[in-house]
C-alpha cells in the first residue's frame, strides 16, 4: 500500500505544485502608488494605492498585507506608528482600525466602526506615548495601543481638523477655532476645554518642546502654548511629516527638515515626494507611480540621491476594476465609469497573465501626448490577430489604441467616425463618449459612440469606418457594454436615462447591406405573469451555455429564454421563481429589486451574480438553487458593491471586482473538456492526508458528466455529476461518514454513457 501510494504522489507531484484549492480565496491588491512610509528598525512600511506592504532592508523581503492574509479590511486611509507600543494603527476608509505589530500580528478594533453615529469620518491621528488620538467629526477619541482598548472619548460636538499634545495639555483645531485641554482635568465636561484662537489648522506638530503649525495655503508657523502664531514661511508644502525626532516638509522644489526649535537646514532640488521620511541616514521617499524609493545626501551637491531601485512589487496599477473579460487565460481589465458626474477614476488599463500584471502606459505621460485627461475608461479589446494590439475606450475621450502597452493613438471626432456630444465647445475633445468594444468574427471592432445621432460604430481592420444609425436609440447617454451571442446577433444595454433599455440588433452578418436589418429596443420588461417593469437602470447582460440571455437590472435579474422570440410582439422575459419552502405553495422572485450589475457563466452554466451592496450570488444552471452568497462579513469578500466578475475556464477562478479592488474565488467548475481523456483527467490533492478536510477534486471531465467513487471490492461510495470539467467529493461515505483508509476508484461516464475512464486516488485515514 504504501509503495503504490508513493508512485501515485510522485505521478502527480508537477499537478499538485500548480493546483489551486477549490474553495480558497486570494486578494490582488494595487501596489504601484506609493502615498506615505514609517521606517521601523529593519522595515519600512509603505502605504500604495491604500493598500500597505513593508520592505526589509537587510534581506530585501517585501510583505503585502492584505484581508485575506494578514489584515481585517482593506483600503487604509491612515496609517502610524507608536514607538512605546510598537505597533502601528491602521485606520481604514469605513473607520475600521487594526493594530499590527512588528511580527505581523494583528489586533483589530471595530467597536468605532460599528457605532451607528452618522458621519464619524476619522480626520487626524496624533500619537502621544501609548496613545493614539483620533480626531472625528464630533469628537476625540483616545486609543491605548499598548493595551488594544478604547480610553476615552471627549465629545466636543464640532469637527476636529487636527490635535497635538504636549506635557501638559491637549491641543485641538476645530471647525469652530482653535481649544486646548488641561489634561489633569476632566475633559469630558465640554466646559475645560479653552478657547485660544479663531485660527483653523492644518497640522499641528510638537517637536522638541516647541509647537509647529501649518495651515493650508497659508504657510508654517511657530506657536506658543496658547497657540500664537508667529510666521516662519508662507511656503506650501506637499508633504509634512513628523518622525523619529525630524519635522520634514517639502514641496516639488525643496525639502526643509527640522531637528529642533533653532535647527533646521534646506536641501533645494526638484523631487517627485509625496512623502519623505530619514531613518538611519537614509531618507525614504514615496513617490507616487515611481513607489517607494532610498535616497542619500551627496555631502558635494547637497542632494539626495538614489540608492537603489523602486520597491514596486508587480501588482495592478489601480484598484479599478469596472470592466474584466478573458481572452484565453489573459484577463483584460478596463477601469473607469460612464458614471461620469463627479466621478473621476485614474486611466486603467492592464491585463493578468501567469501571475504577472502588465499595466498599460497611463498618468500624465499620455495626457501630454494628447492634451486631453486620461480618466474613466470603460471596456478594452484584444486584436483576435495581434496579442500586443489592444483598444481602449473612454467615457469622454474617444478610443484609444495601444501596441505592447504603449500608447500609439487616440482616435476622436477629427480623425474618426466617432463625434463629439458638444461640437460647439470650447473643449469639443473632451466629449467623445465611447464604450463597449468587442470584436466580430471578421476582425471588425465595434463600439458605442454615446449621446449623438449614430450610436454604432465600426472599425474595420483595414482602417475604415462604418456607421449604423437606427433611430429608437439616437442619442441615448448611456450605451454600456455589447455582445454577440451565438447566432451574430448583437445585444448592447442601455443603462439609464433616455433610450434605455435592452438593444438586440441581428444585421445578418452584413454591415454593408442595411435592408435585412432587424433591430428593436426594450425598455419595459413584461415577466411571464404579465407583472410589468420599468428598471432605472439596465447594468448588465450575458449569454448562457445554452443560449440564453441574463439580464442584471436594478430590480433584479431576468431571462430571455428564447431569443429568437425577442423581436415578436408578445415577448416576455422570465423573471426565475423560488418556491416557498412553507407549503404555501407560493414562490418569489429570484433577488428581486436586488441591483445586479454583473453577471457572469462559469463551466458548469452557473449563474454569478455580482450586487451593488449585496455582495456575489452564485446560484445552479437554472437559477433555482442558492449554493452561495458571499458578503464582506461571511467571507473574505472586500467590498459588497460589484461592479465586474470575471472567470478563468480553464482554472475555475472568479475574479471580483469591487470598488475597493480586485478578489478571486476559486470555484468549483471549469469549462468542461470536449471528450474524456485519461491522459487529461487527474484526482487532487492525491493521496488525501489524514488532516485534509477539504474537497477532492477531479478535474478534466466532459460536461454534466457521470461519476462514480467505487471501492476495490465494487462498493458504491460516493456518486454525482461534474460542474462543467470538475467533480467534488468530501471524502465521504453515503452516509456521511468520512472512508477508510484505501485505493479508490474514480469512474467517469460522459452523460450520454458512451465513454467510460478510470481514476485511482490515494486516501489515508
Amino acid at each position: 500500500m504504501k509503495k503504490y501510494i508513493l508512485s501515485l504522489l510522485l505521478g502527480t507531484l508537477s499537478i499538485l505544485l500548480h493546483a489551486q484549492g477549490v474553495g480558497s480565496w486570494k486578494a490582488y491588491p494595487a501596489y504601484q502608488i506609493a502615498t506615505k512610509n514609517i521606517p521601523i528598525g529593519n522595515k519600512v512600511y509603505s502605504l500604495c494605492n491604500g493598500n500597505l506592504l513593508s520592505y526589509n532592508t537587510e534581506d530585501t523581503e517585501v510583505i503585502c498585507y492584505d484581508k485575506i492574509n494578514q489584515l481585517s479590511d482593506s483600503k487604509i486611509k491612515y496609517v502610524e506608528y507608536n514607538p512605546t507600543a510598537d505597533r502601528l494603527i491602521l485606520v481604514y476608509d469605513n473607520c475600521n482600525i487594526d493594530l499590527l505589530d512588528r511580527d505581523d500580528n494583528v489586533l483589530n478594533l471595530a467597536q468605532y466602526k460599528n457605532v451607528t453615529t452618522p458621519d464619524k469620518n476619522i480626520n487626524y491621528i496624533t500619537i502621544d506615548g501609548k496613545y493614539a488620538y483620533l480626531a472625528t467629526n464630533s469628537s476625540l477619541i483616545i486609543l491605548d495601543m499598548q493595551a488594544g482598548v478604547f480610553a476615552k472619548t471627549y465629545e466636543l460636538e464640532k469637527k476636529v481638523l487636527c490635535c497635538a499634545t504636549d506635557e501638559t495639555h491637549i491641543y485641538v483645531s476645530t471647525s469652530t477655532g482653535t481649544y486646548k485641554g488641561d489634561k489633569s482635568l476632566n475633559l469630558q465636561d465640554k466646559s475645560n476645554w479653552t478657547f485660544v484662537t479663531s485660527q483653523q489648522m492644518t497640522d499641528i506638530f510638537y517637536l522638541d518642546h516647541s509647537f509647529f503649525v501649518y495651515i493650508h495655503n497659508n504657510g508654517l508657523f511657530k506657536a506658543d502654548e496658547n497657540m500664537a502664531l508667529t510666521r516662519i514661511n508662507s511656503d506650501k508644502y506637499t508633504f509634512r511629516c513628523l518622525q523619529n525626532g525630524h519635522l520634514i516638509l517639502g514641496n516639488e522644489n525643496k525639502i526643509v527638515i527640522y531637528e529642533s526649535d533653532a535647527s533646521s537646514r534646506t536641501i533645494r532640488q526638484s523631487n517627485p515626494f509625496k512623502y519623505l521620511t530619514l531613518h538611519k541616514g537614509t531618507f525614504w521617499a514615496s513617490c507616487g507611480i515611481k513607489g517607494l524609493q532610498a535616497y542619500k545626501e551627496n555631502t558635494t551637491t547637497q542632494q539626495l540621491e538614489p540608492s537603489q531601485g523602486a520597491i514596486q512589487p508587480n501588482s495592478p496599477a489601480y484598484d479599478n476594476f469596472y470592466y474584466m473579460k478573458f481572452t484565453g487565460e489573459r484577463l483584460l481589465v478596463a477601469g473607469g465609469s460612464l458614471n461620469y458626474y463627479n466621478t473621476q477614476y485614474e486611466g486603467t488599463a492592464m491585463y493578468y497573465e501567469n501571475d504577472t500584471w502588465t499595466n498599460f502606459e497611463y498618468g500624465d505621460s499620455i495626457s501630454k501626448k494628447t492634451g486631453m485627461s486620461y480618466i474613466n475608461l470603460t471596456t478594452i479589446a484584444q486584436d483576435p490577430q495581434d496579442a500586443d494590439h489592444h483598444f481602449v475606450s473612454s467615457a469622454r475621450q474617444g478610443l484609444y489604441e495601444f501596441r505592447k502597452g504603449k500608447f500609439i493613438k487616440n482616435h476622436n471626432y477629427r480623425n474618426s467616425s466617432l463625434h463629439t456630444i458638444l461640437p460647439g465647445s470650447s473643449h469639443p475633445q473632451d466629449y467623445v463618449s465611447c464604450s463597449g468594444l468587442t470584436f466580430d468574427a471578421e476582425g471588425n471592432l465595434w463600439m458605442l459612440n454615446n449621446e449623438v445621432d449614430t450610436i454604432f460604430k465600426i472599425l474595420k481592420p483595414n482602417g475604415q469606418w462604418v456607421r449604423l444609425y437606427y433611430n429608437e436609440i439616437e442619442g441615448a447617454p448611456t450605451f454600456d457594454f455589447m455582445m454577440f451571442d451565438r447566432n451574430g446577433r448583437i445585444w448592447a444595454n442601455s443603462r439609464r436615462q433616455t433610450n434605455r433599455g435592452i438593444f438586440c440588433l441581428d444585421y445578418n452578418g452584413t454591415l454593408e447591406k442595411r435592408s435585412d436589418d432587424k433591430h428593436i429596443l426594450r425598455s419595459e420588461i413584461i415577466n411571464q405573469d404579465g407583472i410589468k417593469y420599468t428598471p432605472d437602470e439596465f447594468l448588465c447582460m450575458t449569454e448562457d451555455r445554452n443560449g440564453q440571455i441574463w439580464i442584471g437590472t436594478n430590480n433584479g435579474p431576468f431571462v430571455i429564454t428564447y431569443p429568437d422570440a425577442f423581436f415578436q410582439n408578445n415577448f416576455t422575459f422570465e423573471q426565475i421563481k423560488i418556491a416557498r419552502e412553507d407549503g404555501s405553495n407560493l414562490a418569489d422572485y429570484l433577488l428581486n429589486n436586488i441591483i445586479i450589475n454583473t453577471i457572469a457563466v462559469d463551466g458548469g452554466n452557473r449563474k454569478w451574480l455580482g450586487t451593488a451592496g449585496n455582495g456575489v450570488y452564485l446560484v445552479s444552471p437554472d437559477g433555482q438553487e442558492m449554493i452561495h452568497h458571499f458578503t464582506e462579513d461571511n467571507s473574505p469578500l472586500i467590498s459588497n458593491n460589484v461592479s465586474s466578475i470575471a472567470i478563468n475556464g480553464r482554472t475555475g477562478e472568479v475574479m471580483i471586482g469591487t470598488d475597493k479592488g480586485l478578489v478571486s474565488y476559486m470555484s468549483d467548475a471549469t469549462e468542461p473538456a470536449y471528450e474524456l481523456d485519461k491522459e487529461n483527467i487527474y484526482a487532487y490533492p492525491n493521496p488525501v492526508q489524514p488532516d485534509y478536510n477539504g474537497p477532492i477534486v477531479v478535474k478534466g471531465l466532459t460536461a454534466d458528466c457521470e461519476v462514480k467513487v467505487v471501492s476495490t471490492t465494487g462498493q458504491l461510495i460516493y456518486s454525482g455529476t461534474s460542474n462543467g470539467g470538475i467533480f467534488t467529493w468530501n471524502g465521504r461515505n453515503l452516509q456521511g461518514k468520512r472512508v477508510s483508509s484505501g485505493i479508490y476508484n474514480i469512474l467517469t461516464n460522459t452523460s450520454e454513457g458512451n465513454d467510460c475512464v478510470v481514476t485511482k486516488i490515494a486516501v489515508i485515514k
